[in-house]
């Protein structure tokens, strides 16, 4: 699986959220946030917590080609 960091940076400001707001919704520490803007893509299952963080589905996040598979 990989993301598209810009997509990810662009749905938490478009929420008006911060990494470390994001960070701390998805239970994950913000480099990780920082690192999937930057396309860098961790573990499946922390993806899918900055998505349900993000208020989306894999299915929503895939239709907006957040991640690719």
């Amino acid at each position: 699986m990989r993301v598209d960091g810009d997509a990810f940076k662009k749905a938490r400001t478009k929420q008006l959220l911060s990494s470390f707001g994001l960070a701390k919704q998805a239970g994950v520490s913000p480099n990780i946030v920082r690192n999937i803007e930057m396309g860098k893509t961790p573990r499946a299952d922390t993806v899918r917590k900055v998505i349900s963080a993000l208020g989306l589905t894999v299915e929503e996040a895939l239709d907006r080609r957040m991640i690719m598979q």
